[in-house]
């Protein structure tokens, strides 16, 4: 994985920066999916829908969509292709394509129609960084070491209450949940670090923007 601003992303696929996709070539077949940008700007997925199988699809045109609270989109073939296989996994846990856009969320593996005529507009990492380091900024995508699943604004409020909030998500929360904690108390990065010591719960990440304090928060116990 390589860094472009806070953003991950795979070093072992092809990127189609304007659209947003990726290509992992795998023998005679490949495997398509979104990049980080689209995987953070849109919000947890809520729901995914995919082209039947079996269908051709131009390059540019739609192998499916992807909907979240702040986006729908639809995920544009960066090649022609034949569509294989969906990931059906995506249907039960859209959230993979948040969580793990270059792993298990995946979106569709296809046959490959015309891959030596149109290679030249997919990218390596190295050749697509500077697209993707102007996408990041123009489209002002913000990127964490781990995917929310809650999030929490509590601008305005006293680190003390803020404190007793995120005890009580905690408590109701499953284990591995991930809160996404926003504050403008001048002490909260170090009431948190006290906290997470305390409860045992994982501070995994504090990023300062101006006078607001970001937190990434995972329920661990």
């Amino acid at each position: 994985m390589q860094r472009v601003r806070d953003c991950l992303f795979a070093d072992d696929v092809l990127y189609d920066v304007e659209r947003g996709v990726w290509v992992r070539v795998s023998g005679s077949s490949a495997f398509v999916g979104i990049d980080s940008i689209l995987a953070w700007i849109s919000g947890p997925f809520t729901a995914v829908s995919f082209k039947e199988e079996g269908t051709v699809v131009e390059r540019g045109m739609s192998l499916g969509s992807v909907e979240g609270p702040r986006h729908f989109d639809t995920v544009r073939s960066p090649l022609t292709c034949r569509i294989v296989e969906a990931n059906l996994a995506l249907k039960g846990n859209p959230r993979l394509l948040n969580r793990e856009p270059y792993g298990g969320g995946w979106f569709v593996r296809v046959e490959p129609l015309n891959m030596d005529g149109e290679r030249s507009g997919l990218l390596s990492i190295a050749a697509a960084r500077g697209s993707l380091d102007r996408r990041v900024v123009e489209l002002h995508v913000r990127c964490f070491a781990e995917f929310p699943d809650l999030e929490m604004f509590e601008i305005g409020s006293e680190c003390a209450g803020i404190l007793v909030k995120l005890d009580e998500v905690m408590q109701s929360s499953p284990i591995g949940t991930v809160v996404h904690l926003v504050s403008d108390d001048t002490t909260a990065e170090i009431e948190l670090i006290g906290w997470s010591e305390r409860t045992g719960q994982t501070l995994v990440e504090s990023r300062r923007e101006g006078n607001l304090f970001h937190f990434i928060i995972r329920k661990t116990r």
